[in-house]
């Protein structure tokens, strides 16, 4: 009875290790998904963004950087984020903005964006990046 009691309880084991998903590092997998969203004919002023982190990864076959940081408050939004090199530097320009008109919670809003528009050879040529005057390794 024991050895069928032991049988049992290792076959549960083997069969919740098995089943139990691995996360996966796709880029749909970041929480806080943020996209591009320009204020078109809404009253905006620029509004502060706060990086914390910025990785590679592998976006559909394609190398891209994920990057982390805040918002000052959660109607801040993504305006736009373009690179540049200089010499041996990769820059990065991100512009955020705000409603001024609109109330808001004065709250950090934690945010992940995507940037796929830089080539492999530009991402695996540096070291690091430079993000709105402040350096982050890759």
């Amino acid at each position: 009875m024991r050895l069928f009691l032991y049988t049992i309880t290792a076959f549960a084991l083997i069969i919740g290790c098995a089943s139990s998903s691995q996360k996966s590092d796709n880029v749909e997998s970041y929480e806080n998904l943020v996209t591009i969203q320009k204020p078109d004919d809404e009253p905006h002023q620029q509004s502060k963004v706060y990086i914390d982190s910025v990785k590679k990864v592998t976006n559909n076959d394609e190398l891209a950087l994920v990057i982390n940081g805040t918002f000052p408050d959660a109607c801040t939004k993504l305006q736009h984020v373009t690179h540049r090199t200089a010499g041996d530097s990769l820059y990065l320009d991100i512009k955020a903005w705000r409603n001024p008109d609109m109330m808001c919670s004065q709250v950090l809003t934690p945010f992940s964006y995507v940037y796929d528009s830089i080539t492999e050879k530009e991402l695996n040529s540096h070291a690091e990046v430079i993000i709105n005057g402040s350096s982050y390794s890759l």
